[in-house]
């Protein structure tokens, strides 16, 4: 179950959710997964493994990766989106 706090009206993951749950829930996470170079997307363990668990084994602050969830998710600029704009 996701134990997902409230941002704005906007649920976010949580520290403790699977980072299987929070990539079905949240699609938009997985860019941020790819962006700090996290396997997770496609892992079997992903079942298994909380953010906080995943975030330790990659040496990712847990913090910082669950602001970069909450801005992907609100639709903030990430590094890992296309560019839109004219096309030159």
């Amino acid at each position: 179950m996701i134990h997902a706090p409230q941002q704005s009206g906007v649920s976010t993951p949580s520290a403790s959710d699977l980072v299987e749950a929070v990539m079905e829930r949240w699609p938009q996470t997985i860019a941020v997964f790819v962006k700090h170079r996290m396997a997770c997307p496609g892992c079997l363990m992903a079942g298994f493994q909380t953010v906080a668990e995943v975030a330790e084994i990659y040496g990712v602050d847990t913090s910082k990766l669950l602001d970069a969830f909450a801005q992907a998710i609100a639709g903030g600029p990430s590094p890992a989106s296309p560019r839109h704009g004219p096309t030159p």
